[in-house]
């Protein structure tokens, strides 16, 4: 695994069937992997619901048009589509969701193509630039986990030094 997939990993609900991948992940990032239990309640709480919103949304489109499933969803999808990917069969979320655009991206690193690297220039640029920092800030600012405002500062690094 690249770092990317390994971001997408932790980026994804954490569970039973995962957790080996989980712990594996988040020690090779050096991260402290907070008890099952306390994960998965503190990712719902920042990530599916809270009262009276959702604090923060791991989808591209909501931080780039106020909206899931938006213009960005669509761009997202043909991105994918031109590697001939289709996150419709294997894949229970939508398809601009933050783990879903890193293993993306660990997908473009695995390939050194000219067309794969300019695919992954262009998901760098008009994608990941331009909502993980405003995600990240709200995660850091938000979360009573130091896990995920970890992950938060290891996820920018990682975005916003290639």
């Amino acid at each position: 695994m690249n770092k990317f997939d390994c971001l997408s990993v932790l980026f994804l609900y954490p569970q039973k069937n995962i957790i080996e991948p989980y712990k594996n992940c988040a020690e090779n990032f050096g991260l402290k992997l907070p008890e099952l239990e306390d994960l998965q309640v503190e990712y719902t709480r920042l990530f599916i619901n809270a009262y009276p919103k959702v604090i923060a949304p791991p989808y591209e489109s909501f931080w780039r048009e106020k909206e899931i499933y938006g213009e960005t969803t669509i761009a997202i999808k043909k991105l994918y589509a031109a590697c001939n990917l289709d996150t419709s069969k294997n894949w229970h979320d939508l398809p601009d969701h933050i783990a879903a655009e890193l293993a993306f991206l660990a997908y473009l690193e695995g390939n050194d193509t000219i067309e794969y690297q300019d695919i992954k220039a262009r998901l760098l640029e008009e994608h990941l630039k331009a909502w993980v920092d405003k995600f990240c800030e709200v995660v850091k600012n938000n979360t009573t986990l130091e896990y995920f405002k970890n992950l938060s500062i290891l996820l920018e690094e990682n975005i916003y030094e290639d």
